[in-house]
């Protein structure tokens, strides 16, 4: 198995499919703008705020990878703003989110293995990383937003 490989199989079973851990794709199936919108405290975030998040960060590696290094702190600016819409405002979200992880999937299966163990540039003040370090922090990323939204699904009884 090469780094390319393995890379894949990190992003596959993160999003896509479920092992033992819950996959962020399934984790966010057959929700309501409601239940998405719903807060189990006006702390904390929601589920349609956590698919945001990670639209926006993952969005980001991919613009990193490409060239186009993103401000870190105007990421953090814009992260984990209050969200409002409706059933069709959050399909949209969730059709994003299928998006940006595809394309970043796409990606990976058309790079070579040598591109894998090269650095490619992060965010703004925050040092390059090896890109396939950078695409595996990502999908654990992946999974545990995940969990946070299982358990957010649980305190509401879906």
């Amino acid at each position: 198995m090469t780094v390319k490989d393995l890379v894949l199989d990190h992003l596959t079973y993160t999003f896509e499919r479920d092992a033992w851990q819950p996959s962020l794709s399934h984790a966010v199936e057959g929700l309501t703008a409601a239940q998405a919108a719903w807060k189990p405290s006006p702390e904390r975030h929601s589920i349609w705020q956590i698919v945001r998040h990670v639209i926006l960060w993952k969005q980001g590696v991919l613009d990193a990878w490409s060239g186009k290094v993103p401000d870190y702190k105007e990421f953090e600016r814009m992260d984990w703003q209050e969200v409002t819409g409706d059933d069709a405002a959050w399909q949209a979200d969730v059709r994003k989110l299928r998006n940006v992880s595809l394309r970043l999937k796409r990606r990976v299966q058309a790079a070579t293995s040598a591109a894998m163990g090269k650095k490619i540039p992060t965010y703004t003040t925050v040092p390059d990383q090896v890109l396939a370090t950078r695409l595996t922090r990502m999908a654990t990323h992946d999974s545990y937003h995940a969990g946070q939204i299982r358990y957010v699904r649980a305190l509401q009884g879906v």
